[in-house]
């Protein structure tokens, strides 16, 4: 399955601030529902961004919280959250000011550097006039919708979407501000 990166990088989107509310508790005590995909460095507590009981998250972090890069961890934590829990959603929360993205030279990012190579690209032509904190919060944004979209290209999170409700979303949060964000794709 390859990435059809320029789609990525164009794709039409907006931020909206998140409300704690945004995903109610479970009315089954203690059941996760929720799997949170984070970075591996972040600071992100998922309870400071969601209103849930910590007991309802499943939390997997990895570098940059890329989960697309054919890693068996990533792979075993889907798979368990929706064969085994049946976790009705699936949070992949990036942040801002991440290391990843200001001191990644491309090898620990597999193909990622061709995100990273088109998505400057596009900023230079669209709108140049971008600082670089502005770039590098659109880099942030666009890697988290990338490995939504990988997930939904998944035929497990397809199905699970399909047969149960499964609801994927993409979070960033911007640690300064204390403030978390939905990237909500236009139609």
């Amino acid at each position: 399955m390859t990435f059809d990166f320029l789609s990525l990088v164009k794709k039409q989107y907006r931020t909206v601030p998140l409300e704690g509310d945004f995903i109610q508790p479970s009315k089954i005590e203690g059941k996760e529902q929720i799997l949170w995909v984070g970075c591996s460095d972040s600071s992100v507590e998922e309870t400071d961004v969601l209103d849930v009981p910590r007991e309802e998250i499943f939390v997997h972090r990895n570098l940059g919280n890329i989960i697309s890069n054919g890693d068996l961890s990533s792979e075993s934590a889907i798979e368990w959250c929706l064969d085994l829990l049946k976790v009705k959603h699936i949070i992949v929360c990036g942040h801002y000011d991440c290391a990843l993205i200001d001191k990644g030279d491309g090898s620990a990012l597999g193909g990622w550097h061709k995100l990273h190579e088109l998505n400057e690209s596009h900023l230079s032509k669209s709108d140049s006039s971008l600082n670089y904190e502005c770039r590098h919060r659109k880099l942030e944004e666009v890697y988290v919708l990338a490995e939504v979209d990988w997930l939904k290209r998944q035929p497990s999170v397809r199905r699970a979407m399909e047969e149960e409700g499964l609801k994927l979303h993409a979070f960033v949060y911007d640690k300064e501000r204390n403030v978390g964000y939905r990237l909500v794709e236009e139609q």
